[in-house]
């Protein structure tokens, strides 16, 4: 039986800048709730999206930021076998709406469309001048409105006045982070770490700002370079999932959003097919998303992505991950009560009935005991109330925390791009991941396995992780973000013959680098290296360090792990990124 088909047009969805548009998609949506294997499909055009006239809603999104607020430009709660043709269209979107979220939903699909806001929340200069201590930039008025108030470069857009805390230079060349930079962070109101520089506008559009004391900016500062400024909390992904299953997004493309690009929580089966995140033609801008491009917390089942380019998002490419909750005490025989570490996990949930709970010591991240939920409710502090089929231990003296067994994904990659972006390519603390076909072009790790019960929260021991034929091109040149292509470096007491990543294999693989640091590896279990290819390259000064940087591990095993090639001195950066892409 197919699909049946519905024109937005014949409903009065039509593309213009108008302010009902939202609210009349939204009433339509309200009729499509209860009719499962219904196509929607949209006219070709550019989309206006405002909040007037829609609900606000107060969601805890997990690893952003809490706010007042927010309406959603499509809210698909309770959808079944559903489709959103997009018809090629590009949506827009006003005043920091959540652009789409997908709840309690299943088949449901989205397809054909970009997404960008009218207004984004970060904002950009150009290096003019640099010295140690005296940097002045100029910043496009119309594109990014400024001003200098009680010493603050202080930027305004649809709804928001907000003072930039944080930069992030980018090579006028590769439109990368800049060698020799990161993250450079100022003192404000909220912030109190960082840099105190003396801020004052000039004639031309120019804002100077000059450093006092032992402060001083970046070596690596060039004239030409871009800022991009960070001033917006990270508030709402492009598409938000929860609490769904066999959710596809093909054909999408997300130039900009005030947090992660795609976010999934508690989903099962999630692929992610022709899914870009990158800036905007036509607008010039150096950065796309806020946050990370792909970023999957707590799911199930099987996550896929396929063709996916993530390019100049202001973190991380792809992150999947559960997260460790803190044991505050035992409030009945079969209770426990749990906190979360990290403000940005704080109301996100844990686990559900018949999931499967891990009890162990922080530092050591080994499990020390397993149960079975029966249900989880809140205290009046808002805080899980964990009740178990069996009685859990009294836990010991000491930072002890919970973990959900039985939400995390298998994990598949294929034939996508990571490149330019701030930080690491991905972030795999999972089942089990397959990642083939890839190019990583970052600046830091391309691959970074952690889990840690420290700061982030940010659980999932791994049984395998295989990387095949895939890519690696000048990785980790800002080492704050990975000493290494890849590293594992989680953050757990070696125990014996127990490691918290299980095997890791390359096979394959070709390592472009500018120096011998290929991997950083700590408590994994079995490294397998096979038919792997390097080869040298200028592209940065080297750094200090070995090949292998193996320590607390179990066995290396090796069959051709690294063949070679010839270094070729006339290969610059940008004819080594050329030919990596060719191959």
């Amino acid at each position: 039986m197919g699909m049946e088909t519905i024109n937005a047009a014949d409903w009065g969805v039509l593309p213009g800048d108008d302010v009902s548009l939202a609210a009349r998609l939204g009433a339509l949506l309200s009729t499509l709730r209860e009719r499962p294997g219904v196509r929607l499909c949209m006219e070709p055009g550019i989309y206006h999206f405002y909040p007037q006239g829609l609900p606000l809603h107060r969601w805890n999104i997990s690893n952003h930021d809490a706010c007042g607020g927010q309406a959603a430009g499509l809210l698909l709660e309770g959808f079944r076998d559903f489709t959103l043709d997009g018809g090629g269209s590009r949506w827009v979107f006003h005043a920091q709406m959540l652009p789409c979220r997908v709840a309690h939903s299943s088949g449901v699909r989205l397809e054909n469309f970009s997404l960008d806001l009218a207004r984004p929340v970060y904002s950009e200069g150009v290096i003019r001048e640099v010295r140690p201590q005296q940097m002045t930039v100029w910043i496009d008025p119309e594109k990014y409105p400024w001003h200098v108030e009680n010493g603050r470069l202080v930027f305004t857009g649809e709804n928001f006045r907000r003072a930039m805390h944080l930069w992030l230079e980018m090579d006028a060349k590769t439109r990368a982070p800049a060698w020799g930079t990161e993250d450079l962070y100022f003192c404000t109101e909220t912030q109190k770490v960082g840099l105190h520089p003396a801020i004052k506008a000039a004639a031309g559009d120019l804002v100077q700002i000059t450093l006092k004391g032992g402060e001083h900016f970046f070596a690596g500062s060039r004239a030409g370079n871009r800022l991009v400024f960070r001033h917006h909390p990270r508030t709402a992904p492009a598409v938000y999932a929860a609490d769904s299953k066999d959710i596809c997004c093909e054909n999408i493309r997300v130039h900009h959003a005030a947090g992660m690009g795609f976010l999934a929580e508690r989903c099962e089966n999630v692929t992610l097919k022709r899914f870009d995140v990158t800036p905007s033609p036509g607008t010039g801008r150096c950065f796309s998303a806020a946050a990370d491009a792909a970023h999957f917390v707590n799911c199930g089942g099987k996550v896929a992505l396929e063709r996916c380019r993530f390019e100049n998002q202001m973190d991380d490419g792809l992150n999947v991950h559960g997260f460790y909750a803190v044991v505050r005490g035992r409030p009945g025989a079969r209770r426990l009560l749990l906190d979360w570490g990290h403000p940005m996990q704080r109301g996100v949930q844990l686990a559900r009935e018949g999931d499967v709970l891990a009890l162990m010591q922080a530092n050591v991240l080994r499990p020390a005991w397993q149960g079975k939920v029966r249900s989880v409710a809140e205290d009046k502090a808002g805080r899980m109330v964990v009740e178990l089929e069996t009685p859990p231990p009294l836990p010991e003296e000491g930072h002890w925390v919970a973990e959900n067994l039985t939400l995390s994904p298998e994990v598949t990659v294929k034939r996508c791009v990571f490149r330019g972006n701030r930080a690491r390519g991905m972030l795999l603390t999972c089942r089990s991941a397959l990642v083939e076909d890839c190019l990583f072009e970052v600046p830091g790790a391309a691959v970074y396995l952690e889990g840690e019960a420290e700061y982030w929260y940010e659980s999932g021991a791994t049984r395998e992780l295989v990387f095949k034929n895939n890519r690696f091109v000048n990785c980790s040149y800002i080492p704050a973000w990975g000493a290494a292509p890849i590293v594992a470096c989680p953050k757990a007491a070696h125990s014996g013959g127990w490691f918290f990543h299980r095997r890791i294999a390359l096979e394959g693989n070709s390592f472009f680098c500018f120096d011998e640091r290929i991997l950083q590896l700590r408590q994994t279990g079995e490294i397998c290296m096979t038919d792997n290819r390097y080869r040298a390259t200028r592209a940065y000064p080297p750094r200090k360090g070995t090949r292998y940087d193996v320590a607390d591990c179990g066995c290396l095993r090796e069959f051709h792990a690294f063949r070679t090639q010839e270094k070729d001195e006339s290969t610059s950066a940008g004819e080594t990124q050329a030919r990596a892409s060719r191959a």
